[in-house]
């Protein structure tokens, strides 16, 4: 019994020692062969997932150390940002005209009110100014008297014409008088002479032959009193003509005075028209400020309030101040959006219709007006919210997301990192417009650079694995 008890106590203990190693070599074993199958896991579960491992320069397919951290990388997609401009604006009537008294008198009467739709032509109100009434019936009176001067006028030159022909009649009329006597006088000079030699013939007495040269004698008076008779006509003749030139003369002052007395009564016309206030065109009553009975001054004589205001709003316009950073790309055409405060979410579709092609020296912006239609009436001038205007894409610019960069971008300049040999790069590039959820990079970037998106803790210099979403895979792609 004692033989057998020191035989078997001895041995005990170098068996325990052996299977302790074992169990140490099979639990080593268990470990290494979780760990492989964990990372087998992984790695299926990455590539189930669509990621696709993306060699760069001087990188292995395979993670290149055990501290390689995996990172989302992406490259630049070509074209620029929608590029637009939120400003607040405001509504405007298309046309909108402050109707003043042009004269100064007692309204009348008054016919529209608020809200009123008028037409063009359309009375409005009437302005009591009896003067002006009393000058318009002068005035009318004055035109129809000088018309009346004008015809009789017209009748003095009849008269000086029919005289002047008279008197050119008479003037022919007393050169035949003068060839007759002429000719009497040398009748009686041939048959004198023939007397004169008969009674110094004796052949008649000398009575015969005084009586003959009686007869001659006054043959010669009657001659010469025919010549000054036409002497006496042809002068009648130059009055007469010099009265029918009076008689033009006159009617063309005649004519000049009705001229006158019709631009007095058109003047007046106007003044009577003042009276009455009438719409310039179709549109809605916006602004009264005086009631029947009321005195009304004129502009002229120092009246600074309107009588009523009229606003055309079939159509309106959108004012709104593009800022100086978005003026060179505003254009007439652009689209634009606009939603009103008082409207919600309704959005009022139209371009950019005008601008005014120079900034305020003040704020710095440009005034730029946006055309909308409103059949319906619902834009009310005053109304304002907000103007979107679209101002085009810039396609020389390409786009990453935003979340790309480290830190924020500063007078244009940007951090990113891409993937350099294995590790990650810090690189400054030029960005543009950022709208949140991508950036434009202007310079900087190659379409080949990959750009790691989820930073996290990575730094320049970090090494890092790159992955790529399948769509960014062929976003590059079609960008490349």
């Amino acid at each position: 019994m004692t033989t057998a008890i020191n035989t078997h106590a001895p041995t005990a203990p170098a068996k325990r020692g052996t299977w302790g190693r074992v169990a140490l070599l099979v639990l080593l074993l268990a470990v290494a062969g979780g760990g492989f199958a964990a990372w087998r896991t992984l790695k299926n579960g990455a590539n189930a997932a669509g990621h696709t491992t993306v060699a760069t320069e001087g990188s292995a397919s395979e993670p290149s150390s055990d501290t390689a951290v995996p990172v989302e990388v992406t490259r630049l997609s070509k074209g620029g940002i929608m590029r637009t401009s939120r400003q607040i604006g405001s509504v405007h009537a298309y046309e909108r005209a402050d109707l003043y008294a042009k004269i100064s008198g007692y309204l009348d009467k008054l016919l529209v009110n608020y809200g009123d739709k008028v037409k063009k032509g359309q009375l409005l109100a009437v302005i009591d100014d009896p003067e002006i009434l009393a000058d318009a019936e002068k005035a009318k009176a004055d035109v129809t008297q000088a018309k009346a001067a004008v015809e009789q006028a017209k009748q003095f030159i009849k008269a000086a014409e029919a005289e002047h022909k008279a008197t050119a009649a008479a003037v022919d009329q007393a050169k035949a008088e003068v060839d007759r006597y002429a000719a009497m006088r040398s009748y009686h000079k041939k048959k004198l002479d023939r007397y004169k030699e008969l009674v110094v013939k004796s052949a008649i007495p000398q009575e015969i032959a005084d009586e003959e040269q009686e007869s001659y004698d006054s043959a010669v008076a009657n001659e010469n009193a025919s010549r000054k008779t036409v002497l006496k006509t042809e002068a009648d003749l130059i009055a007469s003509a010099a009265r029918v030139k009076k008689a033009e003369a006159d009617l063309e002052e005649a004519k000049a005075s009705q001229a006158v007395a019709e631009a007095k009564k058109v003047r007046a016309d106007v003044f009577v028209a003042y009276t009455q206030i009438l719409s310039p065109y179709d549109g809605v009553i916006t602004k009264r400020n005086f009631f029947r009975g009321a005195f009304i001054r004129s502009a002229a004589d120092g009246g600074t309030d309107p009588l009523l205001s009229v606003a055309y709003v079939d159509k309106v316009f959108v004012v709104t101040d593009i800022p100086d950073r978005d003026v060179p790309f505003t254009d007439v055409g652009d689209a634009a959006e606009i939603t009103l405060d008082a409207l919600g979410t309704q959005v009022f579709k139209g371009k950019v219709s005008r601008f005014a092609d120079a900034e305020d020296k003040d704020s710095r912006t440009m005034h730029t007006e946006i055309d909308l239609p409103n059949p319906d009436g619902r834009l009310k001038p005053g109304m304002y919210g907000v103007a979107k205007v679209f101002l085009g894409v810039d396609m020389v610019a390409s786009t990453i997301p935003s979340k790309c960069l480290v830190g924020a971008s500063q007078g244009g300049k940007a951090d990113v990192l891409i993937v350099k040999d294995g590790k990650a790069k810090k690189t400054r590039v030029e960005v543009g417009t950022d709208d949140g959820l991508r950036v434009e990079i202007r310079q900087g970037l190659t379409p080949q650079d990959d750009v790691i998106v989820s930073i996290g803790s990575v730094t320049d210099g970090t090494p890092v694995q790159p992955t790529q979403a399948g769509t960014q895979v062929k976003a590059a792609q079609a960008g490349d």
